[in-house]
C-alpha cells in the first residue's frame, strides 16, 4: 500500500443534499471504543476517565445516509454523516490515537429506487473510481453547521474494484500531510450498491487483511488508493509500505511510551500440516536493510515484528522469495500444490501504550540480535513468545542483574540439598545459581507464597519480578494465598557469548513448553522410559557430579525436563559428538568409567532414539526441531 503524500486525489462530490433532513439521526450508530489500560488510551478529560463502551448517533445529512445505503447509485450515488459535537468526540478525533471503521456490504441492484429522489443531473466524476471514502472537516460546513453545497472532499479513500464481499475501511484521524484538523464527521459515494452496516471508533491500525472474500484497508486521513489487486478473489499485493503510526500521531502524544507492532498475517484456508521428514514451507521477506525468514507452522497464523526493529518512519516490507514444497507434499491433507507466496493474507501495523510490565510479543529468533538501546530499561527486556504467549522471556544485561532477580529462586526450585529453602543473601553469595533459567508458574507461586508467609526478606528485583508475574497472570492472588496462575518464565543474559545465548535459549525455552503444554511432557515422558537405563543413569550422574549443574535428581519431573533439554537444545546432527564428548570428560570419567565406556561405545544410540521420538513431536505440533525453537529469524543486508 502506498500512502499519497503529495497529489491526493480530489474528487468533486455535488450530488443532491436533502437540507430537510439535516438534523436527524441516521439508521447507523457510531461506536465509541472502551477504555482499555495498554491498547487504546484516551487523552480525554478526567471526567471520560471512566468511559464505557457505547453508541452514539450519526446525524443523517442526506435520505442515504438516513438508511445507511446507496441502493440506486444512478439516482443519488453519496452519503453524507456528521459527529456530535461533544468534548467526548473531539478528543477522540484530535488524538490521533484513533480511526474511523466502517463496514459496508455489497447489494443487489435491482434498478428501482426505494426512494423518490430526484435525479442528481450533476453525477459524481470519480475518474473511474468505483468507490470513496473520506473525513468531513468542520470547513466544509457552513456556519449555521449545514453541509455545503459545493464542497470539494478532501484526502479521499478510492477504490477502482470493488471487491465482492465485505469490505471495511479504517481511516486515522491523523495524517503526515494534513495532521489533525477539525474533523466532523464523513462521506461515502460508490457506483455499486451497497450498505453501511457499521460504524465504530476504534484504535488506529493501517495496512490491509485479506479473510476470504472480506477485505479490511486501513490508512492515514491523508487518502489512499485501494490496490486493486485486493478487490480480486485471488491476488494479494507482494509490497506494501506503510507508516508508523508513532510517526503520524501528534508529537505532543508520540513520547508516551507508544510502540509500533507489525503483523503479516497467514491464510487460514491453507493450513499447514507437517508429518515426519517433510520439508517446512518457509517465506522470505526484505524490510527496509533486513531481510526476514520466517518458517510456517501449525496453527500459527501471525508474525509479529516490533517497530523499533525498523527506525524509519515508514515500513516497507517485500516478499522475496518462497520455498515450494516438492511435488510429493502438501501444505495440507486436502490441498494439492499450494501457491506460497499467496499464504499471506495481509500486512498490518498498530500503535499501543504498554506498560513496562507488558511483554513485548516477539519469536525468539528475533530477540537473540534485538538492539539493546531498543530495550525499554537498562537491566532487561521482557518479551512474551508469540507461538507460546504464557512464556514470558527475560533477557538481562548480564549475569548479576539475572541473579539478583533469580539466583535465590534457583536454590529454591532445583538445586539438590537445597530445594524449599529460602536462602539469605550471605548463603547465596559464595554460590553458584545459572548462567539461563526456567520456572513454571507452580513453582513461582510456591517460592513467593513462602517468602510472604514467613515475611521472608526479598530483593527489590524479586520484588519487581512478582509484580510482573502478578500483572501477567503467571501466579495469582487467591484467599488462600499466592497461586499458580498459567504459564512460565525463562531467561538468559548478554553476557553469554552468542553462541551460548542461543544454546540457553533454545534450551529454556524448550522448557518453556514442557512447563505449558501437556501433551508434550506426555511424550517426553515416554521417550525418557523407553531410553535405555544406562543412558539415563550416565545423565543423571552428570547433573550431580558437576558442581555448576547440581540438579536434584530426585525429583523426577525436573529430571524428565532436564534429560529432554539436553537432549534437545542441539540438532541431531550434534547430538551424539556432544554427548560423547561428555564422556571423554576427565571429572565423568574418573567417578563413572563404566558409564562413558558406555556412551562412547555405543555412540550415545539411547539419546538419538529418544531425541529423534521428541522431536518428531515437536516438529509436527509446532514446526520447530531439535537446535532450532525459533519460527522467524532477521538478517541485517
Amino acid at each position: 500500500m502506498h500512502i499519497l503524500l503529495r497529489g491526493v486525489l480530489v474528487l468533486v462530490f455535488t450530488s443532491w443534499l436533502c437540507t430537510s433532513c439535516a438534523d436527524p439521526a441516521s439508521s447507523v450508530s457510531l461506536a465509541l471504543p472502551a477504555d482499555r489500560d495498554d491498547t487504546a488510551v484516551y487523552l480525554l478529560a478526567a471526567s471520560a476517565s471512566g468511559m464505557q463502551s457505547r453508541c452514539v448517533p450519526l446525524k443523517a445529512l442526506n435520505t442515504n445516509a438516513q438508511t445507511g445505503t446507496i441502493d440506486d447509485p444512478e439516482k443519488s450515488d453519496a452519503m453524507y454523516f456528521a459527529f456530535e459535537k461533544s468534548p467526548t468526540m473531539f478528543g477522540l478525533t484530535d488524538s490521533g490515537l484513533y480511526a474511523l471503521e466502517l463496514e459496508f456490504e455489497p447489494l443487489e441492484f435491482t434498478g428501482q429506487s426505494s426512494r423518490t429522489a430526484p435525479i442528481n443531473p450533476n453525477a459524481i466524476q470519480t475518474d473511474a473510481a468505483q468507490f470513496a471514502v473520506g473525513l468531513l472537516y468542520a470547513n466544509d460546513f457552513s456556519a449555521f453547521g449545514k453541509l455545503k453545497e459545493n464542497f470539494r472532499p478532501q484526502h479521499l479513500v478510492t477504490a477502482k474494484l470493488l471487491p465482492r464481499g465485505p469490505l471495511t475501511v479504517s481511516i486515522g484521524f491523523a495524517g503526515i500531510a494534513v495532521g489533525t484538523a477539525h474533523i466532523r464527521g464523513f462521506m461515502v459515494s460508490a457506483k455499486s450498491a451497497l450498505k453501511l452496516k457499521s460504524a465504530a471508533i476504534v484504535p488506529v491500525r493501517y495496512g490491509w487483511l485479506k479473510d476470504g472474500a472480506a477485505l479490511w484497508y486501513g490508512t492515514t486521513a491523508d487518502g489512499d488508493v485501494i490496490p486493486p489487486e485486493l478487490c480480486t478473489e485471488a491476488n494479494v499485493p507482494l509490497r506494501t509500505e506503510l507508516p508508523k503510526p508513532s510517526a503520524v500521531i501528534q508529537a505532543r502524544y508520540a513520547g508516551k511510551g507508544g510502540r509500533d507492532s507489525i503483523g503479516i498475517h497467514f491464510d487460514k484456508t491453507q493450513p499447514v500440516n507437517l508429518t515426519a521428514g517433510q520439508k517446512q514451507p518457509r517465506l522470505s521477506f526484505q524490510c527496509g536493510d533486513k531481510s526476514i525468514s520466517v518458517y510456517r507452522a501449525p496453527n500459527v497464523y501471525r508474525l509479529t515484528l516490533d517497530g523499533c526493529l525498523f527506525p524509519d518512519a515508514f515500513f516497507t516490507i517485500e516478499q522475496t522469495g518462497a520455498e515450494r514444497l516438492s511435488n510429493t507434499d502438501t501444505l495440507s491433507d486436502t490441498g494439492g500444490q499450494a501457491d506460497m507466496a499467496a499464504m499471506v493474507c495481509g500486512v498490518t501495523i498498530e500503535y499501543s501504550t504498554p506498560s513496562l510490565m507488558t511483554p513485548i510479543t516477539a519469536d525468539p529468533g528475533l530477540i537473540l540480535d534485538w538492539q539493546q538501546e531498543q530495550w525499554r530499561q537498562p537491566s532487561y527486556e521482557l518479551f512474551s513468545w508469540e507461538q507460546f504467549p504464557s512464556v514470558l522471556i527475560f533477557d538481562f544485561a548480564d549475569y548479576s542483574v539475572q541473579d539478583a532477580y533469580l539466583k535465590r529462586l534457583s536454590f529454591f526450585a532445583e538445586k539438590k540439598g537445597f530445594t524449599g529453602k529460602l536462602l539469605f543473601d550471605e548463603e547465596l553469595a559464595s554460590l553458584h545459581g545459572f548462567n539461563a533459567h526456567d520456572y513454571r508458574a507452580e513453582m513461582l507461586a510456591a517460592f513467593f507464597q513462602k517468602a510472604e508467609a514467613e515475611s521472608f526478606p526479598l530483593n527489590k528485583a524479586e520484588l519487581h519480578l512478582r509484580k510482573i508475574l502478578f500483572r501477567n497472570g503467571i501466579i495469582i492472588r487467591t484467599e488462600a494465598g499466592i497461586e499458580a496462575g498459567e504459564g512460565a518464565i525463562v531467561s538468559i543474559s548478554r553476557q553469554s557469548e552468542r553462541d551460548l545465548r542461543y544454546r540457553f535459549i533454545t534450551h529454556e525455552c524448550l522448557h518453556g513448553i514442557y512447563f505449558t503444554e501437556e501433551s508434550f511432557r506426555d511424550t517426553v515422558t515416554e521417550a525418557f522410559r523407553k531410553t535405555n537405563p544406562r543412558a539415563v543413569l550416565f545423565l543423571r550422574r552428570y547433573f550431580e557430579i558437576y558442581p555448576s549443574l547440581q540438579y536434584d535428581t530426585d525429583d523426577d519431573y525436573l529430571m524428565q525436563n532436564e534429560f529432554m533439554a539436553y537432549l534437545l537444545q542441539q540438532s541431531s546432527s550434534f547430538l551424539q559428538q556432544y554427548f560423547t564428548q561428555i564422556a571423554w570428560f576427565r571429572l565423568m570419567s574418573a567417578v563413572e568409567p563404566a558409564l562413558c565406556r558406555y556412551i562412547r561405545k555405543t555412540k550415545a544410540a539411547g539419546f538419538m532414539q529418544a531425541a529423534a521420538h521428541m522431536e518428531s513431536f515437536l516438529y509436527t505440533a509446532w514446526g520447530i526441531k531439535g537446535g532450532r525453537i525459533y519460527l522467524a529469524n532477521m538478517e541485517t543486508l
